[in-house]
């Protein structure tokens, strides 16, 4: 049985009361998976580094949304340079 992560809507009710726009953000995404979040905010920000350590799931990621840097790492694998980052975000990721 597969799981649906969400199936009430709650995410996404919660990331537009936090953050109503993401135009001009810089944008971790912790556990991206294949960009079902991701694909919510893509289009206003300014850059994305989506991150989980499934590379199948990001190679579907990379290739519906080209422009967001994806990367098949854990977290403990993340190097970036200070100050890069405007928002974190963690959706269903452990």
């Amino acid at each position: 049985m597969a799981i649906v992560e969400d199936p009430d809507g709650h995410e996404l009710v919660a990331l537009q009361r936090m953050q109503p726009s993401f135009a001009g953000l810089r944008v971790l995404e912790i556990g991206a998976g294949d960009g079902r979040l991701t694909r919510r905010y893509a289009e206003g920000a300014a850059s994305i580094v989506a991150i989980d350590p499934e590379e199948d799931d990001i190679a579907a990621l990379r290739e519906d949304l080209p422009q967001v840097d994806a990367r098949a790492i854990g977290v403990e694998s993340l190097v970036l340079p200070d100050a890069q980052i405007d928002v974190v975000l963690f959706a269903w990721s452990l």
